[in-house]
């Protein structure tokens, strides 16, 4: 299983999972938890950080969990590791990616079940400042295998 670290301290850590379906979780504190994820599965996990002086940290990444065994990546707060579908980080980059979060969501589909590839190509538009097209259901219908 893949294990993320979802923590919060008020103003100053806000390590969270934005999408996905775990299939466990341990609840360390009442700031701390670990959501678990089978293999195969995809989710979306947000970090963030902060002084006196405002934000230091913002980073995005939609993961995948790997089998033991597989190749994986090293993120923090992921452990062992995952493959790394999308990463991203800076305020705008990733408000722009939750904003596509949210809009995926708003057509009615679930993030978690866009392909790899969509995450992939996402990750880089949104990189490199252009628009990126909404996984909606329209494209389900359109990636199913004839």
């Amino acid at each position: 299983m893949t294990r993320a670290t979802v923590l919060f301290v008020d103003g100053k850590v806000n390590d969270r999972v934005r999408f996905g379906r775990p299939v466990g979780e341990r609840i360390i504190d009442r700031r701390c938890r670990v959501e678990l994820y089978a293999p195969g599965s995809t989710f979306g996990y947000v970090q963030w950080r902060a002084d006196q002086f405002g934000t230091q940290l913002w980073r995005f990444w939609v993961l995948r969990a790997v089998k033991p065994g597989d190749r994986a990546s090293t993120v923090p707060g992921i452990a062992p590791g995952a493959d790394i579908l999308l990463p991203l980080s800076g305020h705008s980059r990733v408000a722009r990616a939750l904003a596509l979060v949210d809009a995926i969501e708003a057509s009615g589909s679930d993030p978690a079940e866009a392909p790899d590839d969509y995450w992939r190509m996402a990750g880089n538009r949104l990189a490199a400042g252009e628009p990126v097209r909404v996984f909606g259901t329209a494209d389900l219908v359109a990636l199913r295998p004839e």
